[in-house]
């Protein structure tokens, strides 16, 4: 006890708090912005909201695949700026922006000759399958923008400007919020309205974020030519790649999530579609106090400092249950009245309150796995973050063997919260590696 004593920090809280709030807003914007999408579409059919949850997680495989380019920029950021190296902020940002560019441009191709054939696999409704592919069609052509953006977020956190990224995510969603319902409803284009404001609202926020990286870092030079960056590039992309594997794993586990699901019928597809809504909400809200861990640990980890790293990984951990605490209350008393408010499908209201249970323990259950990740990648252990991943992915895929054809979506639910559960204790149990300093 009096070991722990030592390391309860109060102004480690203070600086956890300070880098959590902002973020926890401008994450809680993003599932808020599905919810609005899955509202509107709600009131039109069950198959659109399907089509929806389909793409959506079609599209999040790919960008989120890369989405290391978020996460690496800000681990690698926080550490070069921890001891003031402005030339290593210079050649990160260069070397990321091209990158990013590069394979963005490189997918819109490759999904669309890619497309029917992996839609194909996930659903067998033709309607679905139509209103899937038009909105894929659509939403891929964001693919530079978002790329782009992954740098930028990661450059404005790991500069320690929470409050401006705050300011570009909300820009960037309310902006979408409003052309979904202006072309979406207003309009009546419904899911193809929903997707153009996507599109739309991902280029202008691209161009407010490049204002961020011109005030914050003005001799940054993005148009650097290929060869003053190669270095740079082929050293980001091998301290990425773990990332980029333990990211694929996670997002397979969804995508297999969603397609079992789909196999279950239209209805439970609905059902888990917002669902899953709700479980984002939980993920992008607590990921906030793990934004916070990765600058403040990425800042220590770079001077060495052993003691500060215990002390902002237990405030960042301890804020982080107590918020997960508060939602699982949240979600238990007003379950149904969050479920009114998504859709008036009475009969996906039905269904959703059989399995409403899952959504009420789950921040409980998972809230040690985004706090984890966020301490890992501030110190830039990619490679245990991604084997205690392909260890929680093996239990999934067991789960799910398992138990789906006893349970069925009880079994699918048990299963993702069990890949949820392992990830976070798996990490815990290898905290002693941030040690090796390196």
């Amino acid at each position: 006890m009096h070991y722990i004593k030592n390391y309860i920090d109060f102004k480690s809280y203070k600086l956890v708090i300070s880098i959590a709030i902002p973020m926890i807003i401008s994450n809680i914007s993003t599932p808020l912005l599905g919810i609005i999408d899955t509202s509107i579409i709600g009131r039109i059919s069950i198959e659109q909201i399907g089509a929806i949850a389909i793409g959506s997680s079609f599209l999040s495989f790919l960008y989120f695949c890369f989405s290391f380019f978020r996460m690496g920029t800000t681990g690698l950021i926080a550490q070069a700026r921890g001891i003031n190296n402005i030339n290593a902020v210079h050649s990160i940002i260069k070397s990321n922006f091209f990158l990013a560019l590069f394979i963005s441009i490189i997918c819109i191709p490759i999904v669309l000759l890619l497309k029917d054939f992996l839609l194909s696999i996930y659903t067998s409704d033709s309607l679905i399958y139509h209103h899937a592919s038009s909105y894929i069609n659509i939403r891929i052509f964001g693919a530079p923008a978002t790329f782009i953006n992954f740098v930028i977020f990661g450059f404005l956190l790991g500069s320690k400007k929470p409050w401006d990224l705050l300011k570009l995510v909300l820009f960037i969603n309310l902006l979408n919020i409003v052309l979904d319902i202006y072309l979406g409803l207003y309009l009546n284009m419904q899911l193809k309205g929903i997707a153009y404001g996507t599109l739309i609202s991902e280029y202008l926020g691209s161009m407010l974020g490049l204002y961020y990286i011109k005030k914050y870092l003005p001799k940054v030079d993005i148009n650097s030519k290929t060869a003053l960056i190669k270095n740079s590039i082929i050293s980001i992309i091998k301290s990425n790649m773990n990332l980029f594997i333990r990211t694929a794993l996670i997002l397979t586990s969804i995508l297999m999530f969603t397609a079992i699901g789909s196999r279950l019928g239209n209805t439970i597809l609905a059902a888990n579609a917002i669902l899953i809504m709700l479980q984002m909400f939980i993920s992008y809200s607590l990921d906030g106090f793990a934004q916070a861990a990765e600058v403040l640990i990425g800042n220590e980890y770079s001077k060495k400092n052993k003691d500060k790293i215990i002390k902002i990984t237990i405030a960042s951990g301890i804020i982080s249950f107590l918020f997960a605490l508060i939602y699982f209350l949240l979600f238990y008393l007003f379950i149904n009245n969050i479920l009114i408010l998504m859709t008036s499908i009475e009969s996906v209201i039905s269904e959703i309150q059989k399995y409403s249970i899952w959504i009420i323990i789950s921040p409980l259950i998972s809230f040690l796995s985004f706090h984890m990740d966020g301490v890992f990648i501030g110190a830039n252990k990619t490679k245990v973050m991604r084997d205690t991943v392909i260890i929680s992915f093996i239990i999934f895929i067991i789960s799910l063997y398992i138990f789906v054809p006893i349970y069925e979506n009880h079994g699918l639910w048990l299963s993702f919260l069990l890949f949820l559960f392992f990830r976070g204790i798996l990490l815990l149990s290898k905290f002693s590696k941030i040690w090796k300093f390196s």
